[in-house]
Protein backbone atom coordinates (compact mmCIF):
# COMPACT_ATOMS: atom_id res chain seq x y z
CA UNK A 1 0.00 0.00 0.00
CA UNK A 2 1.17 3.19 -0.84
CA UNK A 3 -0.68 5.75 1.50
CA UNK A 4 -0.14 5.97 5.36
CA UNK A 5 -1.30 2.81 8.07
CA UNK A 6 -3.05 5.80 9.92
CA UNK A 7 -5.64 6.34 7.38
CA UNK A 8 -9.20 5.17 8.26
CA UNK A 9 -12.78 5.19 7.14
CA UNK A 10 -15.02 7.96 7.41
CA UNK A 11 -18.50 6.20 8.07
CA UNK A 12 -21.51 8.03 8.33
CA UNK A 13 -25.04 6.24 9.02
CA UNK A 14 -28.10 7.69 8.27
CA UNK A 15 -31.74 6.50 9.25
CA UNK A 16 -34.00 7.18 6.46
CA UNK A 17 -37.45 6.69 8.34
CA UNK A 18 -38.89 4.91 5.33
CA UNK A 19 -38.25 8.25 3.95
CA UNK A 20 -34.41 7.94 2.03
CA UNK A 21 -34.73 11.36 0.36
CA UNK A 22 -34.32 13.45 3.64
CA UNK A 23 -32.41 11.00 6.21
CA UNK A 24 -30.90 11.80 9.32
CA UNK A 25 -27.69 11.66 10.28
CA UNK A 26 -27.03 8.98 12.87
CA UNK A 27 -23.46 8.61 13.58
CA UNK A 28 -20.36 9.38 12.42
CA UNK A 29 -16.87 8.58 12.62
CA UNK A 30 -15.49 7.29 15.83
CA UNK A 31 -18.60 8.18 17.64
CA UNK A 32 -20.22 6.59 20.68
CA UNK A 33 -22.68 3.49 19.92
CA UNK A 34 -26.06 5.09 18.82
CA UNK A 35 -27.50 2.05 21.55
CA UNK A 36 -29.61 1.52 18.13
CA UNK A 37 -28.94 -2.47 17.26
CA UNK A 38 -29.38 -1.77 13.84
CA UNK A 39 -27.06 1.51 13.15
CA UNK A 40 -24.73 0.04 15.60
CA UNK A 41 -24.94 -2.96 13.28
CA UNK A 42 -24.04 -1.29 9.65
CA UNK A 43 -21.41 0.63 11.15
CA UNK A 44 -19.36 -2.31 12.53
CA UNK A 45 -20.47 -3.82 8.84
CA UNK A 46 -19.31 -1.25 7.10
CA UNK A 47 -16.35 -1.07 9.08
CA UNK A 48 -15.44 -4.67 8.41
CA UNK A 49 -15.97 -3.87 4.36
CA UNK A 50 -13.96 -1.20 4.49
CA UNK A 51 -11.14 -2.89 6.19
CA UNK A 52 -11.39 -5.95 3.69
CA UNK A 53 -10.88 -3.88 0.39
CA UNK A 54 -8.67 -1.55 2.58
CA UNK A 55 -6.00 -4.49 3.38
CA UNK A 56 -6.63 -7.17 0.99
CA UNK A 57 -6.88 -4.71 -2.40
CA UNK A 58 -5.14 -1.32 -1.22
CA UNK A 59 -8.65 0.37 -1.70
CA UNK A 60 -8.94 3.63 0.59
CA UNK A 61 -12.75 3.74 0.77
CA UNK A 62 -15.03 3.81 -2.58
CA UNK A 63 -13.64 6.35 -4.28
CA UNK A 64 -10.33 5.33 -3.61
CA UNK A 65 -9.59 8.61 -2.60
CA UNK A 66 -10.77 8.36 1.69
CA UNK A 67 -14.14 9.60 1.13
CA UNK A 68 -17.21 8.99 3.23
CA UNK A 69 -19.01 5.88 3.32
CA UNK A 70 -22.33 6.10 3.82
CA UNK A 71 -25.34 3.87 4.47
CA UNK A 72 -29.45 4.45 4.45
CA UNK A 73 -31.18 2.48 7.34
CA UNK A 74 -34.93 1.96 7.25
CA UNK A 75 -34.89 3.71 3.66
CA UNK A 76 -38.08 1.56 2.52
CA UNK A 77 -36.40 -0.75 0.25
CA UNK A 78 -35.43 -4.74 1.53
CA UNK A 79 -32.05 -5.56 1.36
CA UNK A 80 -29.26 -3.69 0.40
CA UNK A 81 -28.98 -1.18 -3.14
CA UNK A 82 -26.35 0.91 -4.81
CA UNK A 83 -28.38 4.43 -5.18
CA UNK A 84 -26.21 6.69 -6.91
CA UNK A 85 -23.29 7.81 -3.62
CA UNK A 86 -24.48 5.57 -0.60
CA UNK A 87 -25.55 2.06 0.38
CA UNK A 88 -29.39 1.92 0.64
CA UNK A 89 -30.19 -0.87 3.42
CA UNK A 90 -33.80 -1.76 4.91
CA UNK A 91 -35.25 -2.51 7.76
CA UNK A 92 -33.52 -5.43 9.20
CA UNK A 93 -30.15 -6.35 10.16
CA UNK A 94 -27.92 -6.86 6.40
CA UNK A 95 -24.97 -9.47 6.01
CA UNK A 96 -21.82 -8.75 5.25
CA UNK A 97 -21.49 -9.94 1.94
CA UNK A 98 -24.58 -8.27 0.95
CA UNK A 99 -22.94 -5.02 2.19
CA UNK A 100 -19.34 -5.20 0.23
CA UNK A 101 -21.18 -6.27 -3.13
CA UNK A 102 -22.95 -2.51 -2.92
CA UNK A 103 -19.56 -1.28 -1.43
CA UNK A 104 -18.21 -2.98 -5.05
CA UNK A 105 -20.60 -2.00 -7.09
CA UNK A 106 -19.49 1.52 -5.76
CA UNK A 107 -16.07 0.95 -6.57
CA UNK A 108 -17.47 0.21 -9.89
CA UNK A 109 -19.30 3.10 -10.46
CA UNK A 110 -15.67 5.00 -9.55
CA UNK A 111 -13.04 3.14 -11.85
CA UNK A 112 -14.90 1.15 -15.12
CA UNK A 113 -18.38 2.34 -14.78
CA UNK A 114 -19.44 -0.30 -16.49
CA UNK A 115 -23.27 -0.01 -18.06
CA UNK A 116 -26.00 -1.04 -16.10
CA UNK A 117 -27.67 -3.27 -18.82
CA UNK A 118 -26.90 -6.69 -20.92
CA UNK A 119 -23.82 -8.06 -20.33
CA UNK A 120 -21.62 -5.48 -18.58
CA UNK A 121 -24.43 -5.31 -16.17
CA UNK A 122 -24.51 -8.83 -15.45
CA UNK A 123 -20.60 -8.65 -14.77
CA UNK A 124 -21.02 -5.94 -12.45
CA UNK A 125 -23.39 -7.85 -10.69
CA UNK A 126 -21.20 -10.73 -10.61
CA UNK A 127 -18.54 -8.59 -9.14
CA UNK A 128 -20.56 -7.42 -6.28
CA UNK A 129 -21.50 -11.24 -5.74
CA UNK A 130 -18.20 -12.10 -5.81
CA UNK A 131 -16.19 -9.87 -3.70
CA UNK A 132 -19.32 -9.67 -0.83
CA UNK A 133 -18.70 -13.23 -0.29
CA UNK A 134 -15.05 -12.74 -0.59
CA UNK A 135 -15.57 -9.90 2.21
CA UNK A 136 -17.27 -12.40 4.44
CA UNK A 137 -14.57 -15.46 3.08
CA UNK A 138 -11.78 -13.05 4.64
CA UNK A 139 -14.11 -12.12 8.08
CA UNK A 140 -14.56 -15.61 8.85
CA UNK A 141 -11.06 -17.06 7.49
CA UNK A 142 -12.28 -19.20 5.74
CA UNK A 143 -10.54 -20.82 2.46
CA UNK A 144 -11.98 -22.37 -0.75
CA UNK A 145 -12.38 -25.42 0.13
CA UNK A 146 -14.28 -24.51 3.33
CA UNK A 147 -17.11 -22.42 1.65
CA UNK A 148 -19.84 -23.39 0.90
CA UNK A 149 -20.09 -20.68 -1.81
CA UNK A 150 -23.39 -19.23 -0.39
CA UNK A 151 -24.47 -15.43 -0.26
CA UNK A 152 -27.33 -13.55 0.10
CA UNK A 153 -27.88 -15.31 3.43
CA UNK A 154 -29.98 -13.34 5.82
CA UNK A 155 -31.83 -11.21 3.34
CA UNK A 156 -35.25 -13.53 3.01
CA UNK A 157 -37.26 -13.71 5.81
CA UNK A 158 -36.69 -17.96 5.60
CA UNK A 159 -33.08 -16.94 6.63
CA UNK A 160 -31.69 -19.27 3.32
CA UNK A 161 -29.33 -17.85 0.81
CA UNK A 162 -30.12 -16.39 -2.71
CA UNK A 163 -27.69 -17.39 -4.48
CA UNK A 164 -24.52 -19.40 -4.92
CA UNK A 165 -21.50 -18.85 -6.85
CA UNK A 166 -20.46 -22.59 -7.10
CA UNK A 167 -23.95 -23.72 -8.53
CA UNK A 168 -26.38 -20.63 -10.04
CA UNK A 169 -28.70 -22.74 -11.34
CA UNK A 170 -29.72 -23.91 -7.86
CA UNK A 171 -31.16 -19.89 -7.37
CA UNK A 172 -32.03 -19.35 -10.99
CA UNK A 173 -29.52 -17.90 -12.52
CA UNK A 174 -27.54 -18.79 -15.76
CA UNK A 175 -24.59 -21.06 -15.71
CA UNK A 176 -23.31 -21.09 -18.98
CA UNK A 177 -23.47 -18.78 -22.14
CA UNK A 178 -25.67 -20.43 -23.97
CA UNK A 179 -28.31 -20.12 -21.67
CA UNK A 180 -27.66 -16.53 -21.82
CA UNK A 181 -31.06 -14.71 -21.95
CA UNK A 182 -31.66 -10.97 -21.93
CA UNK A 183 -35.67 -11.32 -21.64
CA UNK A 184 -35.52 -12.60 -17.85
CA UNK A 185 -35.88 -9.87 -15.26
CA UNK A 186 -34.54 -5.87 -15.63
CA UNK A 187 -32.16 -4.65 -17.40
CA UNK A 188 -31.36 -7.25 -19.73
CA UNK A 189 -31.29 -9.85 -17.25
CA UNK A 190 -28.53 -8.70 -15.13
CA UNK A 191 -29.07 -10.38 -12.07
CA UNK A 192 -29.47 -13.93 -13.56
CA UNK A 193 -26.98 -14.30 -16.40
CA UNK A 194 -24.24 -13.08 -13.28
CA UNK A 195 -24.24 -16.67 -12.82
CA UNK A 196 -21.96 -17.28 -15.70
CA UNK A 197 -19.25 -14.82 -14.42
CA UNK A 198 -20.02 -16.38 -10.75
CA UNK A 199 -19.07 -19.59 -11.90
CA UNK A 200 -16.18 -18.99 -13.65
CA UNK A 201 -15.04 -17.45 -10.60
CA UNK A 202 -15.49 -19.83 -8.35
CA UNK A 203 -14.01 -22.46 -10.78
CA UNK A 204 -11.04 -20.56 -10.78
CA UNK A 205 -11.17 -20.01 -6.75
CA UNK A 206 -11.18 -23.60 -5.95
CA UNK A 207 -9.05 -24.93 -8.94
CA UNK A 208 -6.12 -22.32 -6.91
CA UNK A 209 -7.21 -23.12 -3.76
CA UNK A 210 -6.62 -21.61 0.01
CA UNK A 211 -7.58 -18.14 0.82
CA UNK A 212 -9.72 -17.07 -2.38
CA UNK A 213 -9.46 -13.18 -1.44
CA UNK A 214 -5.44 -13.53 -2.34
CA UNK A 215 -5.70 -15.86 -5.16
CA UNK A 216 -8.97 -15.64 -7.96
CA UNK A 217 -9.75 -12.55 -6.01
CA UNK A 218 -6.48 -10.12 -6.78
CA UNK A 219 -7.08 -11.86 -10.48
CA UNK A 220 -10.83 -10.64 -10.87
CA UNK A 221 -9.98 -7.17 -8.83
CA UNK A 222 -6.41 -6.33 -11.01
CA UNK A 223 -8.57 -7.14 -13.84
CA UNK A 224 -11.17 -4.76 -13.35
CA UNK A 225 -8.75 -2.02 -12.53
CA UNK A 226 -6.61 -2.42 -14.95
CA UNK A 227 -8.65 -3.55 -17.95
CA UNK A 228 -12.19 -3.02 -17.66
CA UNK A 229 -14.17 -0.07 -19.46
CA UNK A 230 -17.85 0.81 -19.81
CA UNK A 231 -18.93 -1.66 -22.21
CA UNK A 232 -16.63 -4.56 -21.44
CA UNK A 233 -18.50 -7.87 -21.58
CA UNK A 234 -17.94 -11.71 -20.41
CA UNK A 235 -15.22 -11.97 -23.72
CA UNK A 236 -13.34 -8.96 -22.59
CA UNK A 237 -13.31 -9.97 -19.05
CA UNK A 238 -11.74 -12.83 -19.81
CA UNK A 239 -9.15 -11.53 -21.63
CA UNK A 240 -8.82 -9.15 -18.49
CA UNK A 241 -8.07 -12.05 -16.16
CA UNK A 242 -5.74 -13.85 -18.31
CA UNK A 243 -3.94 -10.69 -18.68
CA UNK A 244 -4.22 -9.88 -15.08
CA UNK A 245 -3.18 -13.27 -14.47
CA UNK A 246 -0.06 -13.23 -16.26
CA UNK A 247 1.09 -9.76 -14.50
CA UNK A 248 0.60 -11.80 -11.37
CA UNK A 249 2.36 -14.49 -11.59
CA UNK A 250 -0.82 -16.96 -11.55
CA UNK A 251 -1.62 -19.68 -14.00
CA UNK A 252 -3.39 -17.97 -16.49
CA UNK A 253 -4.18 -21.46 -17.92
CA UNK A 254 -6.75 -22.11 -14.80
CA UNK A 255 -7.66 -19.01 -16.04
CA UNK A 256 -9.07 -19.62 -19.14
CA UNK A 257 -10.04 -22.74 -18.79
CA UNK A 258 -12.90 -21.75 -15.87
CA UNK A 259 -14.07 -19.37 -18.66
CA UNK A 260 -14.66 -22.38 -21.75
CA UNK A 261 -16.35 -24.55 -19.24
CA UNK A 262 -19.01 -21.31 -18.93
CA UNK A 263 -18.82 -20.65 -22.72
CA UNK A 264 -16.48 -18.05 -23.22
CA UNK A 265 -13.46 -19.17 -24.84
CA UNK A 266 -12.48 -15.94 -26.68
Amino acid sequence: MTESASVRPVRRIFDGRNDSDSPALVRTEGGAPSGDALVDGAYDTLGATWDFFRTVYGRNAIDGRGGPVDAVLRGGEPGAIWQGSRILLGDGVVPLDAVAAQYMIGVIRHTAELESYGQPGALAVSLGNVFGLLAEQYSLKQTAEESDWLFGRGLLPSGEATGSLADPARFGQVAHVSAYDETVGEDGGVHANAGIANRAFHLVATELGGNAWERAGRIWYKGLMGYAARTTNFSAFRFATLGAARELEMPADVVAKAWSAVGVDR
